[in-house]
């Protein structure tokens, strides 16, 4: 246990966001200074995974790592879409109601959904099915809310823009049009500075115009809209003069069974995208927690098979074979990583080895970065990630 005065120095220091499972000889005896990390167990159970063979550890190894960040990436994703639609109570990220840094330290194995005892890759490929499914899952659910939102989109811009392109459904009434066998309502879009000139010469735009018939039905910055009551055969013809002084007949007839029909449509879709929303980020929630413990799942087997490839096996008080390390978890302090990594280096590179001395090398013929202790980085932050 903390002391009390480490406990207070470890509440007001600020860490990274990535935990590092760290794994070391069990002989090893140096301590990790806790001066620029939290530090704690990691709760791997060490004793009661299937080892196995070496051939099946290497096999296994090399298709952990891509499990492993495909792991990440879906419980990531799902979170990111969670943040997206507004389902989260507040800025910190949680796992199950908790922090997310205080659930890798109390991780635990699950030991209802992935029994210790089956052979590690099944173990691992039975996670690695699951996240599919997940991943899958999320692609279709979000698929089709999105379908939902670009659909009220579309309603939604036919609303926009001036009156030289918006939709006129709810701008015109059924008082503003006349409609019968001989005489029909034409819609004409005048600039604001244009208005004297219009209503000046609108009635000789053609033969049969109903005089003084022009009204104002609503404005823009730029333009008003006006109502001319015209006899229908002389209707393209008003429309031709119309242009010629460059105003714009809009091409429009008032519907209202249709503008109802449209807009049943367009709520039906709200009302199923705020369900489809609601059922969404309860499933987000729920399933952050589920990919997310997956994926420390997988954590813990990479840490247990590179170490058992690292370290070997070890022969216990009864003669018993066992893995032969000890595993931790250390978040550094703010901008400390550079400085625990050679804290790290000092207390675990072996004299004359590749790795003497603080700075991190590469070993020929690993891939990526190689340190003096097993290493296997857990991110905390998804959306920073």
């Amino acid at each position: 246990a903390l002391s009390a005065g480490r406990q207070a120095a470890l509440d007001v220091m600020s860490f990274e966001s990535q935990i590092w499972a760290v794994a070391v000889s069990a002989k090893d005896k140096q301590v990790i200074s806790t001066s620029s990390c939290k530090k704690g167990d990691f709760n791997l159970p060490i004793d009661k995974l299937r080892v196995g063979t070496m051939d099946s550890l290497m096999s296994l190894g090399d298709d952990l790592n891509k499990m492993d960040m495909t792991a990440e990436t879906t419980a990531f994703k799902i979170f990111k879409q969670l943040d997206d639609l507004g389902g989260r109570s507040g800025s910190e990220v949680e796992v199950g109601g908790v922090p997310i840094d205080t659930h890798v330290y109390n991780w635990e194995w699950d030991v209802a959904k992935f029994k210790i005892q089956t052979p590690l890759r099944e173990n691992a490929e039975l996670i690695s099915q699951r996240i599919t499914d997940l991943d899958d899952q999320l692609k279709k659910e979000m698929s089709e809310i999105s379908a939902l939102k670009t659909a009220i989109q579309t309603f939604e811009r036919k609303g926009q823009g001036n009156l030289m392109v918006k939709a006129l459904d709810d701008v015109v009434t059924d008082d503003d049009s006349l409609d019968t066998e001989y005489m029909t309502t034409l819609l004409v879009v005048v600039p604001k500075h244009s208005y004297k000139d219009f209503l000046a010469s609108y009635m000789k735009f053609a033969d049969y115009v109903v005089p003084l018939t022009a009204k104002l039905i609503t404005e823009d910055p730029e333009y008003g809209l006006f109502s001319v009551v015209v006899f229908k055969k002389s209707a393209d013809k008003f429309k031709h003069s119309a242009r010629e002084k460059r105003f714009m007949v809009r091409d429009y007839v008032f519907d209202e069974a249709k503008i109802e029909e449209e807009l049943k449509v367009k709520n039906d879709k709200v009302v199923e995208y705020e369900e489809k929303k609601s059922k969404m980020v309860a499933w987000c929630k729920n399933n952050f927690l589920e990919a997310y413990d997956m994926m420390l799942h997988l954590k813990c087997i990479r840490i247990f098979v590179e170490s058992c490839m690292r370290y070997g096996l070890t022969a216990d008080s009864k003669g018993n074979r066992r893995p032969n390390f000890k595993a931790y978890l250390l978040t550094p302090a703010k901008g400390k990583g550079e400085k625990l990594r050679k804290e790290l280096a000092s207390l675990y590179s072996k004299p004359g080895s590749l790795l003497d001395g603080d700075d991190d090398m590469m070993v020929p013929g690993a891939t990526g970065e190689f340190f003096p202790y097993v290493y296997v980085p857990i991110n905390v932050d998804p959306l920073g990630s």
